[in-house]
This record gives C-alpha cells, sequence and structure tokens, in this order.
C-alpha cells in the first residue's frame, strides 16, 4: 500500500513508532483520496493531516522529502 501511493515503508514504520511514544495514544485514520483530474493546474497535495486542535497542515507532491519531513518534525 505505501509504494502505491509513493511513501517509503520505513517512513510508516517511524509514523507508528511516534504514535506509540505518545502518552495518550490515538488512532488517526489515514484516508487516501484520488484528487479530481479538473483540478490539474493547482498544486496536487500529497498528504493532509487534520491536527486535534483544528488546524490542517497539508503537504504537497512538490515539497521535498527534506521539507516534508521537517514539517511533520515539527509537528512533535
Amino acid at each position: 500500500m505505501a509504494r502505491r501511493h509513493d511513501v517509503a515503508r520505513s517512513l510508516i514504520y517511524e509514523w507508528r513508532r511516534a504514535a506509540l511514544r505518545r502518552v495518550d495514544p490515538v488512532f488517526v485514520p489515514a484516508v487516501v483520496m484520488d484528487e479530481p483530474a479538473e483540478q490539474a493546474s493547482e498544486p496536487v497535495v500529497a498528504a493532509v493531516l487534520d491536527l486535534p486542535d483544528g488546524r490542517r497542515l497539508r503537504i504537497f507532491n512538490s515539497a521535498s522529502p527534506a521539507l516534508a519531513a521537517a514539517a511533520l518534525k515539527a509537528l512533535r
């Protein structure tokens, strides 16, 4: 599943380990949605994270892996 969506398998395990380190573990469902073709002129969102406080983090396909990792690290 991870490879089909161009996500490194090691990143899935890292997210799992990070979630297990939390004091109060919370299940966060992941939903993969295909973007409609009519939005092709807009940047393609690779991941959307809805945070418990109502904020939303979007990581676009054009983001470098280092930038995406930094954004996820900042959420810790």
